[in-house]
């Protein structure tokens, strides 16, 4: 699966990083030269993003897999990666991101920040036209920023405009962002695509969901949707009139990207190896066979992963609700065993829920790492008492939990197989069930109807991520019973809330680590999450395609495919 980084990059009023959120199955990560991160290994091929747009020929056909059907073609309202591979080349947002993390213009032309750190205002670049013809003003920017902040919203970003107050066009080309507070993370958390208010009139934000647009984008961005048939491929062509395209050397150079829904590890690594897929994130196993056997053949491009394979504890659920038993479920799992195993090595057990590769990293967290006695002894303490059949019960209830994840991965088989057996061996019975990443999220997460689920996380560049996914006012579920933010844990800790709240207004990024690392010792405590993994990717494509950039966190990137080409 590619990942676009228009939500990974940031960088703020305050010159704290930040980013963008999106689940999905395994992938991404990368810090700035002075965030102390990670590293990452550039092959030959990659080159650093440059407005010295190419020599390239505008042409050809680009090949990518969709691990999943998206669950929508709305940038306010897609929860998962699936989604933003297509509408994030469709749409465009205020700001871009270059390879040190730091902004620079897309719809936005210049900004400023008032002395009061209270107003944010955005200046759009003028005569920008949607893809049906009509222009792009600051009244488009207002109504996607206030659908976002409506109280009928149904989609996960609410948590990134709770410090805007109100959004005003100040005239056609002016937006200003009034704030409730310094707000470090405003470049990453207003920049999504901008959708046009004129193709929404009269429809109620919550209905906005079964809207036509909703799944037939009308952006600015550099490729203009043609077609999704679902279980099949999406269709996109080149927007010949992008409003970079001058700027950017003629870009974007492919004409056409055909997106192929390919549920199946092992079919996608054979239309791989036998050029039906032109980029592709292969399974960890595969990595070193792929660099011997193809060397010349695929190109790869290495990265750490800012973001992470993760289990999602329901918190509400009995017996989950109970946090020993929460420690107990980690303490009983052999992570690193399971990243040798399933992951061939090619990963790292992250401590906290900022990886290695981040600026805000905190390697010093006590963990609850691998204690099997360690985890019996939290059950007894609960009240469960090992049964003759060697599982724990209690009141006369098995100690049995359901455990969900996406279906058609080699990796998350190998991974919830392992993770079942080292339960077992502790007296905890899992059930484990595999099933379509859309509905476990519809029928399973979002209603609370589950205990333990394996999904994957792709953070943005600053820590303020954390919010969206542990503050407790993202964990209660709406009207109809569902938790639709990322929080879907349904974890509340005000002690968590209030060091989030703090992070976000701290300016200092010395005393921002410091906050989120306390906020991450925490969350490890409370245990609403078990972080099984921070991918050490290889993305590999074909030679014929130039000019892959290998972004800090991102790897091959889609939000740099205006700057591939195509040379047969």
């Amino acid at each position: 699966m590619r990942k676009n980084r228009k939500s990974l990059a940031a960088a703020a009023v305050m010159l704290a990083l930040s980013m963008v959120l999106a689940a999905c199955g395994p992938k991404q990560s990368a810090p700035p030269p002075s965030n102390g991160g990670g590293t990452q290994t550039q092959t030959p091929s990659q080159q650093q993003p440059t407005n010295q747009a190419p020599k390239s020929k505008v042409g050809g056909e680009l090949n990518l897999r969709l691990d999943q059907d998206p669950d929508i073609l709305n940038p306010i309202l897609s929860s998962s990666a699936y989604g933003s591979m297509i509408y994030g080349l469709v749409y465009s947002s205020l700001f871009d991101f270059d390879t040190s993390w730091a902004p620079k213009p897309d719809l936005a032309k210049s900004w400023e920040t008032s002395e009061d750190g209270l107003t944010f205002t955005v200046y759009l670049r003028e005569g920008v036209k949607f893809h049906d013809g009509a222009e792009l003003t600051a009244e488009d920017v207002v109504f996607t920023m206030k659908a976002i902040k409506d109280p009928g919203y149904t989609g996960p970003r609410a948590a990134s405009l709770s410090s805007v107050e109100d959004i005003i066009a100040k005239d056609k080309y002016t937006v200003e962002f009034k704030l409730a507070e310094p707000f470090a993370p405003i470049f990453t958390n207003i920049n999504y695509g901008i959708l046009q208010a004129k193709l929404f009139e009269g429809t109620a934000i919550a209905d906005m969901e079964n809207h036509p647009v909703s799944w037939n984008p009308v952006g600015t961005g550099p490729y203009i949707f043609k077609e999704y048939v679902r279980g099949q491929y999406a269709l996109l062509e080149r927007n010949p009139n992008w409003f970079r395209s001058e700027e950017e050397g003629g870009a974007p150079f492919i004409q056409t990207i055909r997106m192929k829904v390919i549920p199946d590890d092992q079919t996608a690594l054979a239309a791989l190896e036998n050029g039906e897929l032109d980029v592709e994130t292969p399974p960890p196993a595969e990595v070193k066979r792929l660099l011997t056997e193809y060397q010349g053949k695929l190109i790869p491009v290495q990265y750490e992963r800012n973001g992470w394979g993760y289990m999602l504890l329901n918190t509400t659920r009995a017996p989950l609700d109970d946090v020993k038993v929460r420690q107990a479920l980690t303490h009983a799992l052999n992570r690193q065993a399971i990243v040798d195993v399933a992951l061939d090595g090619e990963a790292v057990v992250p401590p906290g829920p900022i990886p290695p590769v981040s600026w805000a990293y905190k390697q010093d967290l006590k963990t609850l790492d691998y204690d099997p006695a360690k985890a019996e002894q939290l059950l007894q303490e609960a009240g469960w008492t090992k049964g003759a059949d060697g599982i724990y019960e209690k009141n006369g209830q098995k100690l049995e939990l359901q455990f969900f994840a996406t279906a058609g991965s080699s990796l998350i088989e190998a991974l919830a197989t392992m993770a079942r057996q080292d339960w077992e061996k502790v007296g905890i019975k899992v059930d484990v069930q595999l099933m379509d990443f859309n509905a476990m999220n519809e029928t399973r997460l979002q209603p609370g109807e589950y205990h333990i689920a394996f999904q994957a996380f792709n953070l943005g560049l600053d820590p303020d991520s954390l919010y969206s996914l542990f503050h407790g006012k993202f964990a209660q579920p709406n009207a109809q019973g569902l938790v639709t933010s990322f929080n879907r844990m349904r974890y509340d800790n005000p002690e968590v809330n209030a060091l989030l709240e703090e992070g976000r207004r701290e300016s200092d990024p010395e005393k921002r680590k410091e906050i989120y690392g306390q906020a991450q010792q925490l969350i490890v405590n409370d245990a609403p999450v078990i972080l099984m993994y921070s991918n050490l990717y290889t993305d590999f494509h074909t030679p014929r395609v130039k000019d892959v950039v290998n972004f800090p966190g991102g790897g091959a990137t889609l939000d740099y495919l205006y700057q591939w080409y195509i040379e047969e």
